[in-house]
């Protein structure tokens, strides 16, 4: 768990009552925010993925996948299992807090289906 989500919301200014309704959603957001968060989450929701063939997948610079990676990792949701062979062979994977995401991921690309069909009925 990313300690720092926890204090920043300790120390936010808004009243305790709606801060104990309020923080899970902007611990959750805080968790999720990045371009490519959500790819890289489909990419592992079933599957063992080693970092090149993600690079090869998500349309980003090395640099910046490897950063979310960390992220990620750093928050728990997913781990990094790094095999001591040449050539070096990482492969990440979603952790037991990672996995229990997916039935909240399931339901936003439910919603994000149905807000898409809502737009195509306007035009």
């Amino acid at each position: 768990m990313n300690q720092k989500y926890v204090e920043e919301c300790r120390i936010c200014g808004i009243d305790e009552a709606i801060k104990k309704e309020l923080c899970p959603f902007c611990i959750a957001q805080k968790i999720l925010k990045g371009k490519w968060k959500m790819l890289i989450y489909w990419h592992l929701q079933d599957n063992k993925v080693r970092f090149n063939e993600l690079n090869r997948l998500i349309p980003t610079t090395p640099t910046t996948l490897s950063r979310q990676l960390k992220e990620l990792e750093t928050d728990g949701i997913i781990e990094r299992k790094v095999y001591n062979q040449i050539p070096p062979k990482v492969e990440y994977f979603l952790t037991p807090i990672g996995k229990e995401l997916k039935p909240a991921i399931e339901t936003m690309k439910q919603w994000g289906v149905r807000y898409i069909d809502l737009d195509k009925k306007k035009n």
